[in-house]
């Protein structure tokens, strides 16, 4: 059902437009009918005081793993978009890495019909680099381009032969489409589990050099050099990550990169115990790392924040340290943990902070730019950035809980999620005490 609703008071956060101003928006059958102060409500309209609140464009995220398919225990497409909206996501890229992956047309327009019937805010597929994502044979980035991917990666996996990553980003020059890169050298990082350091010393767990990310970063650096393909590095980790990458922009080199919430939010020597929920891959790094992750989001070397969600079953997660499948999830948690460590730590505004989520990722896309504007369908989030709360991931909308911010104090949530001009999710209990008259039609849930 298409929402109808009058947003009082709210802190407008238009990142394309460079302004942040307070105003009233009013959706009227799920577009933006007008952006004014002191607006009145059309008949029936319901209405929300926003006092305190952030209006911001749909969060994007570039990095979500939906699993499905032969995963579906893990998490499914239904679920996955219901906690994306529940962290004010209106648009994920669906990773490829799915069981089978998607490799083939056969397997993209299987994916597709399962985002038409399933989906509760916008999935855009991303196709495997090579056939299996064994990093041998290219898959027909042209074709799957056609079809609808969005991107091309291997994630969870390298492209180690960097004769197949030159030929995969001269594909994708021709596709018009960007390789999500996860460098990582497997022979420096095999059979490990955390960060090589002291602490993973002392648990008796074998550690993951920097070099294992660094040394590959630098080599793919020189293939974009050498092809002008378009090349994203996702979830960076280390502080000399850091330093190639803003080397290689300053060098005028088509290269973009991310980092995800806990990398930004958590170090090594927050895993005091064998919890698995800590268990990432790259792993948690040091507090220098941590400190140039956030000066790079701040000088613009880190495009985006991106969740790289990746739920597991609880029994996966059980499993010894060692033995335990990296990832974790991260969709309801992503602001509220960021907000934190970057708005209220002064390491950025409001409006470049939202950008990291919003217009950055669309560039890198090259989507359209998420806009508040008269005229436009309702595709927003309305933000509490003070509202405080406790974490349990067990009653997420994820099917997984494996998160390290079970049962942490949180201050920041989305309470509303409007996703194509409908509700995709509210906060019953917090829109509730703000709704000044009439009611707000139901979410997807």
């Amino acid at each position: 059902m298409n929402v109808s609703l009058l947003i009082k008071n709210g802190l407008i956060l238009d990142p394309v437009s460079n302004r942040e101003y307070q105003a009233d928006i009013s959706i009227v059958a799920g577009d933006i009918a007008a952006i004014a102060p002191s607006l009145e409500p059309v008949a029936g309209q319901a209405v929300m005081d926003a006092t305190g609140l952030w209006i911001a464009p749909g969060l994007i995220d570039m990095h979500t793993h939906l699993r499905d398919f032969g995963q579906s225990d893990c998490e499914d497409i239904a679920t996955g978009t219901l906690a994306a909206a529940a962290g004010g996501y209106t648009c994920v890229l669906a990773m490829a890495n799915t069981d089978p992956p998607i490799d083939s047309s056969a397997m993209l327009s299987l994916l597709l019909r399962r985002i038409e019937e399933k989906a509760h805010v916008e999935v855009m597929p991303v196709a495997c680099v090579t056939r299996g994502a064994e990093g041998r044979d290219l898959v027909n980035m042209v074709e799957l381009a056609d079809l609808g991917a969005e991107a091309f990666s291997d994630d969870g996996l390298p492209v180690s032969n960097m004769a197949v990553l030159s030929r995969a980003l001269e594909y994708a020059k021709l596709a018009r489409r960007v390789i999500i890169s996860h460098a990582e050298d497997k022979d420096l990082s095999a059979g490990a589990a955390i960060h090589e350091c002291l602490v993973g010393t002392n648990l008796g767990l074998p550690g993951i050099p920097y070099s294992a990310e660094t040394s590959a970063i630098a080599r793919e650096i020189e293939i974009v050099r050498q092809t002008g393909g378009r090349l994203h590095f996702a979830h960076v980790s280390a502080a000399t990550s850091v330093a190639l990458i803003r080397a290689a922009k300053s060098s005028g080199l088509p290269i973009t990169a991310d980092t995800t919430p806990h990398h930004i939010c958590l170090t090594v020597d927050d895993i005091t115990s064998f919890n698995t929920s800590f268990k990432m891959n790259p792993p948690l790094r040091t507090a220098e790392d941590q400190a140039a992750l956030i000066a790079g989001l701040a000088d613009g070397t880190i495009d985006a924040i991106a969740t790289d969600h990746a739920p597991h079953t609880a029994l996966d997660k059980q499993k010894p340290f060692a033995e335990a499948p990296f990832g974790i999830i991260g969709l309801e948690t992503a602001f509220a943990v960021t907000v934190e460590r970057l708005v209220k730590q002064a390491h950025m505004s409001r409006l470049s902070f939202i950008s990291l989520f919003t217009s950055r990722p669309a560039g890198i896309l090259d989507l359209p730019q998420p806009v508040i504007e008269v005229g436009e369908p309702a595709n927003l989030v309305v933000l509490d950035p003070e509202h405080k709360w406790k974490y349990d991931a067990s009653k997420g909308l994820s099917k997984s809980s494996n998160s390290p911010f079970t049962g942490k104090q949180l201050t920041g949530k989305a309470m509303l999620t409007f996703c194509a001009g409908e509700t995709a999710y509210k906060d019953e209990n917090l829109i509730a005490a703000r709704m000044r008259s009439g009611a707000l039609a139901s979410s997807n849930q």
